[in-house]
């Protein structure tokens, strides 16, 4: 079982990862093609101390929300499907009872390593979607960098890092071959279903910080 390390990231990421634990704030980056100041602001994460985690989770949840609106529209990709969720036995992470992250039975050590873990779990997905998502590509990548962020900002709290694990890289290559030869229907399926679970995770790991 290994922390979650430098080598984990890719330089980019990394480097701004850095660069946002020890400013108080991302710059605010200037307006892409014809977007208005408004919208360039509204494309910067929040604060990113640890306090602030519940508005940063809030920040990722909607630029998903985003994003499964752009599927919904493009692809109609709205509903979940029995069918799809069969063919695409994708095993995301969820949280659990046995978690400690629920109202009954809490416990904030236990909960936070799970939430961390999943999120692990979760980067070899967002990962496909940043290199798959035919839309807005700047929403796709500021949920994969975020998520990341919102990782170290968790690792930081963690008392027991040993009991974080890391998903094993010989399962990772073999998701990303499978998920490479999906089909385009498939694809923009699984995609929804990353985002769909992604989307309940963060929901469930909002209500468990708002009582740590």
């Amino acid at each position: 079982m290994n922390s979650l390390s430098a080598s984990a990231f890719s330089p980019v990421a990394f480097s701004l990862g850095l660069l946002l634990v020890m400013a108080t704030a991302f710059p605010t980056p200037g307006p892409v093609g014809g977007e208005s100041q408004a919208d360039a602001t509204s494309n910067r994460p929040p604060l990113t101390s640890p306090d602030k985690m519940e508005e940063f989770i809030k920040y990722i949840l909607g630029k998903i929300s985003a994003l499964r609106k752009e599927m919904c529209d493009k692809y109609n990709k709205c509903e979940d499907s029995k069918e799809a969720l069969a063919e695409n036995n994708l095993h995301l992470p969820k949280l659990a009872e046995k978690d400690g992250c629920f109202q009954s039975g809490f416990n904030q050590e236990t909960c936070l390593t799970r939430i961390t873990t999943g999120l692990l779990e979760f980067q070899i997905h967002l990962k496909y979607i940043q290199a798959n998502y035919e839309g807005n590509k700047e929403n796709a990548n500021s949920v994969y960098i975020s998520t990341k962020l919102l990782l170290q900002m968790l690792m930081r709290k963690v008392k027991s890092q040993d009991e974080v694990t890391t998903p094993d890289p010989t399962t990772d290559t073999s998701l990303q071959a499978i998920l490479k030869a999906q089909d385009e229907w498939l694809k923009h399926t699984t995609i929804h279903l990353i985002l769909r679970s992604l989307e309940d995770f963060l929901q469930f790991s909002l209500r468990a910080v708002r009582i740590m």
